[in-house]
């Protein structure tokens, strides 16, 4: 399906998806110079596609066309942005195929959990994860021992493969009328790209909590991938959405830049003015599961 004055950017998303066994239910349409795509797969996953120009100067995802998707498992709203597609293609296309339920699907209870190094956990999630890794305290992985490499579509020669990645902030304490309270935050959860451990999240986290005892666990679903309806099979409970978050795009390199990771000589002040493009996402949703709840006053 040819797409008629088109972007190459729009037309490139178009012709990659052409080529999944997915079916276009609607074509692209115009709103307020956004591309919209409709598609579903073989697997009865639906997925609403929001493209948006990095290079257009808009200046947030329009809540209502992100948050309309009804509370269903079959039905997901994805935004993509231009300087994502530019520069973290591979893991947009693994995420996509993943919510369409066409990624190597790979069982956890093959896994080995173990505790990670820094760089270890930092490689796989820059290569794996759409957002920046950052210094967590706690890493942990799921390795794929080669014994059960007959799942893999293409095993590698190595002993084991990792194929999942979650890292944990240090805790944070709060003092309460019945004790100190520890919050811990789960910060980046990544599969291996273009495969799905199935369980993985659910193993890493029993993994963990029976590691640090946490009296509740809190985390963010990106609400430009998720409505969060994963943290909740899980046990997490949805705690209100964070305002979205405001970056500056570099629309020569498509570097995505922090206001207070700007490059040398560039400011939230000039950053307009050397050529910068400001965009804000659709921001978050804080989900947190209470292990030992807190004992109310008498």
């Amino acid at each position: 399906m040819k797409m008629e004055n088109s972007s190459p950017f729009f037309q490139e998303v178009q012709d990659w998806l052409s080529g999944l066994p997915v079916n276009f239910l609607s074509e692209f349409n115009d709103f307020s110079e956004n591309h919209f795509l409709k598609i579903d797969s073989t697997k009865g996953r639906t997925l609403n596609i929001f493209l948006k120009k990095s290079s257009d100067f808009l200046e947030s995802v329009n809540d209502e066309l992100v948050n309309h998707s009804p509370d269903s498992e079959a039905f997901q709203v994805v935004v993509i942005w231009e300087d994502q597609w530019h520069t973290k293609q591979r893991i947009i296309k693994s995420r996509l195929k993943a919510l369409l339920g066409i990624s190597e699907r790979i069982p956890a209870r093959l896994t080995m959990v173990r505790r990670l190094d820094r760089p270890t956990a930092s490689h796989f999630l820059q290569e794996n994860h759409l957002q920046d890794a950052v210094v967590s305290k706690y890493k942990y992985g799921l390795y794929l021992p080669k014994k059960h490499f007959r799942v893999l579509a293409n095993p590698t020669q190595a002993d084991e493969l990792l194929v999942a990645v979650a890292t944990f902030a240090r805790p944070r304490v709060f003092e309460r009328p019945d004790g100190p309270h520890r919050s811990f935050e789960l910060v980046r959860f990544a599969n291996l790209l273009n495969t799905t451990v199935v369980g993985g999240l659910n193993k890493l986290l029993s993994h963990f909590i029976k590691s640090h005892q946490p009296d509740d666990l809190m985390t963010y679903a990106d609400l430009e991938w998720s409505s969060g309806r994963s943290y909740q099979k899980l046990g997490f409970a949805s705690q209100g959405d964070t305002p979205p978050q405001e970056f500056w795009v570099d629309p020569t390199t498509m570097d995505r830049y922090y206001p207070h990771r700007l490059p040398n000589g560039i400011s939230h002040e000039n950053a307009r003015q050397q050529g910068f493009v400001k965009i804000k996402n659709a921001g978050s949703r804080k989900f947190v599961k209470n292990f030992h709840p807190q004992t109310p006053r008498n």
